[in-house]
């Protein structure tokens, strides 16, 4: 039904719809229905795609070839298999790089260089989240970073919105100069056969420039002193005593920029796909972290390991919201509290937690946090993130391993770095990617894609109107699916032969609707807070982080005054481009 022809619909088209829709609203907002004591059914991001899979199955709206294309891949250039794995292998390198407390130690490391001078720790972090996103990913920023500049601005005494629309902007932005940057870059990358120094070729510049903009549109929107003042209180810790393995943030640096650089000279190799590449590197990196739980921590207890420690961030990875106060963690008493000022930084709460609401006299600065309590709260073993930390530590650990599913409790005493590491995986996206290929493949079979594809032929009168109007429909179309299914759909989308009415586009136009795509994708998640899988990480670690000054209608209210500057200059920045390689 896949043609230029097959655009009638039937029962069949109507259901398949409106099952992708009926799963989207499940990951944009999980649901738990109660049944009875012992068991609750849970529809979230890892369980609504492939139920409504099973429903289109059953309804024999799908049939269990579109099943296996929607694994495989068909002819169209995207293997989601192939995605799936080079998204993990990296996940797991940046992931098991940042269990090293490596991240944590840079954002110490700026912390202590901005002094107790906000405009330059302000600007400081903002480079930091830049560079980690850029050269890892967004995901990465959000999980680790977020948690941080949490604990940072309530110990600093400043209010978090300006820090964490920063972190958040600048993520999304830079996500988009490589290739790994971002999950829906490999899946455009991987359609239309873009290898990493293309892709880079193309977006390095629009990227720099976006970057440059953003800073300048976030320093006018919060030059209010109460967002970003001028003299902060930061806390006074040794960068180096968060740094786990030292020997590992190393390790794991070297192998990710050889990696890197792997990628870049097989760019030029005919055949290699670039999960190719990464899966190596991977279990190169597993195997170090083997070795090291069995014999790079002999200071540790032969009878009982301790796991290392997992920060806040990933605390809040793994859904759990314990009462522990760390990073600014307020807790339930004292959100219950706080709730009638949420922004205030916690230093001026007015609850047992925290310290005095007036500072003392400006010149010496109110004693800051010695570095073992910054380090006790800025990373806490795993056990402490399933009981209370006023227990004691044995017994936290014992207690975690009880908790622990029986199969995994040998990894756990063994080598529980790696365990801990796995666990961090995002595991859910998973089930959620794969699902979302397959219901994508869906509707192409049973017409959707065809219809689409036809409606998006109006934005290809000009090569620049086209990157506007796909960026524009991108972005918006984010807020409705989410940006990794929508860059599914919209790929397959460009790719159907109803989207040049079946002549021959201008290859010029047909690189703007890719490039185009490329920009709606990464920063359709800078407008809701829905709009991509960061977002909904970003606003779950700020509920458990009592951090209420960024909701929904907030955060939405600070980007429409950002989102449409740095989109313009994105789209006009790549019509440049297209000028001089096309047409000068």
């Amino acid at each position: 039904m896949d043609s230029i022809a097959a655009t009638d619909l039937d029962a069949h088209s109507w259901v398949a719809l409106a099952i992708f829709l009926f799963a989207l609203v499940f990951v944009i907002r999980p649901v738990h229905v109660r049944i009875n004591k012992h068991i609750t059914l849970h529809f979230n991001l890892a369980t609504a795609p492939p139920l409504g899979l099973v429903v289109l199955l059953s309804s024999q709206t799908i049939h269990w070839q579109t099943i296996a294309d929607g694994f495989l891949g068909t002819n169209v250039g995207v293997e989601p298999y192939a995605i799936m794995l080079l998204f993990y292998s990296l996940a797991y390198i940046c992931i098991s790089l940042d269990s090293t407390g490596f991240i944590q130690y840079c954002a110490f490391w700026v912390s202590r260089k901005a002094g107790n001078r906000g405009h330059l720790a302000f600007s400081l972090f903002f480079i930091l989240t830049s560079l980690i996103s850029g050269l890892a990913s967004n995901d990465v920023v959000v999980l680790t970073g977020t948690a941080f500049l949490s604990y940072f601005t309530r110990v600093s005494d400043i209010q978090p919105t300006a820090f964490l629309m920063s972190e958040f902007t600048s993520a999304n932005i830079a996500s988009m100069a490589i290739y790994i940057g971002n999950p829906t870059n490999v899946v455009v990358s991987e359609a239309f056969n873009i290898n990493f120094v293309t892709y880079s070729a193309w977006m390095l510049l629009p990227t720099f420039i976006c970057l440059g903009i953003a800073y300048i549109a976030l320093r006018v929107v919060f030059h209010n002193p109460k967002y970003v003042p001028r003299v902060i209180y930061p806390p006074d810790a040794e960068p180096k005593s968060v740094l786990i393995d030292p020997k590992g943030a190393v390790f794991g640096l070297v192998l990710l920029g050889t990696c890197l650089a792997t990628l870049i000279g097989t760019s030029f190799v005919h055949g290699v796909s670039v999960w190719m590449v990464t899966l190596p590197f991977a279990i190169i990196m597993l195997i170090r972290d083997v070795w090291y739980d069995l014999y790079g921590s002999k200071h540790q207890d032969k009878e009982l390991k301790r796991p290392q420690p997992m920060t806040a961030s990933q605390r809040a990875d793994t859904g759990d919201q314990s009462t522990v106060i760390e990073l600014g963690v307020l807790s339930r008493q004292d959100q219950d509290e706080g709730g009638d000022d949420p922004g205030t930084p916690i230093r001026n709460r007015n609850t047992t937690t925290t310290t005095p609401t007036t500072h003392p006299s400006p010149s010496p600065s109110p004693s800051p946090p010695d570095a073992a309590s910054v380090v006790e709260t800025a990373t806490t073993d795993h056990e402490a993130t399933m009981k209370n930390s006023n227990d004691d530590d044995d017994g936290d650990v014992k207690d975690m391993l009880k908790r622990t599913p029986r199969w995994s409790r040998f990894f756990w005493r063994h080598i529980p770095g790696v365990a801990s590491v796995i666990a961090r995986m995002p595991w859910t996206i998973l089930p959620f990617a794969l699902s979302m290929f397959v219901l994508v493949e869906g509707l192409s079979e049973v017409g959707w894609i065809a219809i689409f594809a036809k409606g998006l032929h109006v934005v290809t009168i000009h090569y620049a109107a086209t990157v506007f109007g796909v960026m524009g429909i991108s972005i918006l179309a984010c807020q409705l699916l989410n940006n990794l299914p929508m860059t599914i759909l919209f790929t397959r989308i460009l790719q159907h032969p109803n989207f040049n009415q079946g002549e021959q586009l201008p290859e010029v136009v047909v690189q703007a609707a890719v490039l185009g795509l490329v920009v709606g994708s990464n920063l359709g998640a800078c407008l809701t807070l829905v709009g991509s899988l960061a977002g909904i990480m970003f606003e779950h670690i700020l509920k458990t982080k009592g951090i209420f000054t960024l909701g929904y209608f907030q955060f939405l209210k600070w980007n429409l005054i950002l989102l449409p500057i740095i989109a313009a200059a994105a789209a006009s920045v790549v019509i440049g481009e297209l000028w001089f390689i096309y047409l000068r």
